[in-house]
């Protein structure tokens, strides 16, 4: 039941209008991104891969948050929720399967997005390296992450409010990195409560390899490995986290 459920999912978040309309805008951004080459005072090859890689992280965020903020909402609303959970299906199994599914169509979106964005800099004469596949891979996590934050929030809140408590989770976890150096100039009960804040939000810079491979800085895959562990463990986590709400939910 649950790849009939991912399968449905899949073809609902592909189909989605916000899906291809936020695909078709990165294609636009990676065209003009080779502006920022030319405008740019330095090498505008790399200018131009970095923001090509830059705009799959912000885009694929952003189709994570659109579409899996959407997804439980609109089965509400279509009434095909209680057609599927009438049945005899645990909440577990219609929680798991749709973030399933969901996490099928953003890694194809995000093949595509990276295929396009390596296409157009290998045809402009941009900076291109095997390195952007592992910092591609790593910006894939990183939006399926976000991709279970969306659900998580979706499952207590409306769309409209998971839409901003994401965008918040997103900036939240981009600066949590930047928190050890600041533990430093913290005294007393402050850093206690900093490290407390930074274990409940994903610490999405680690999967911020873009500047490395746009250099063709040679990647520690060891590292690399450890951080992918790290996303599925939160994504373990708030799946979880989503499941034990909507166990609870009166639908």
């Amino acid at each position: 039941m649950i790849l009939v459920i991912a399968g449905a999912t899949f073809r609902e978040a592909t189909r989605s209008r916000s899906f291809v309309l936020l695909l078709t805008l990165y294609a636009l951004g990676v065209l003009l991104s080779r502006v920022g080459g030319w405008i740019s005072g330095t090498d505008g090859g790399l200018i131009t891969a970095n923001l090509v890689m830059s705009l799959q992280s912000v885009f694929g965020v952003l189709v994570a948050v659109a579409t899996g903020t959407a997804l439980v909402h609109s089965e509400i609303q279509q009434k095909t929720l209680y057609t599927v959970l009438s049945r005899p299906v645990a909440r577990w199994r219609f929680v798991v399967g749709k973030f399933t599914g969901l996490a099928l169509a953003l890694v194809c979106g995000q093949a595509a997005m990276l295929a396009l964005g390596v296409l157009y800099l290998w045809a402009t004469g941009g900076a291109v390296s095997g390195w952007l596949a592992v910092a591609g891979a790593l910006t894939a996590m990183e939006v399926l992450v976000m991709a279970a934050v969306s659900l998580c929030w979706a499952a207590v809140s409306s769309p409209l409010l998971a839409t901003v408590l994401c965008l918040a989770t997103y900036a939240l976890g981009h600066a949590v990195g930047s928190l050890p150096g600041l533990m430093y100039h913290l005294k007393g009960f402050q850093r206690p409560l900093c490290v407390a804040f930074a274990s409940l939000v994903p610490d999405l810079s680690r999967f911020a390899y873009r500047d490395q491979a746009v250099h063709a800085i040679p990647i520690d895959m060891g590292d690399a490995g450890m951080r992918l562990v790290y996303g599925l463990c939160w994504i373990c986590l708030l799946v979880t986290i989503t499941v034990a709400v909507v166990r609870r939910k009166q639908l």
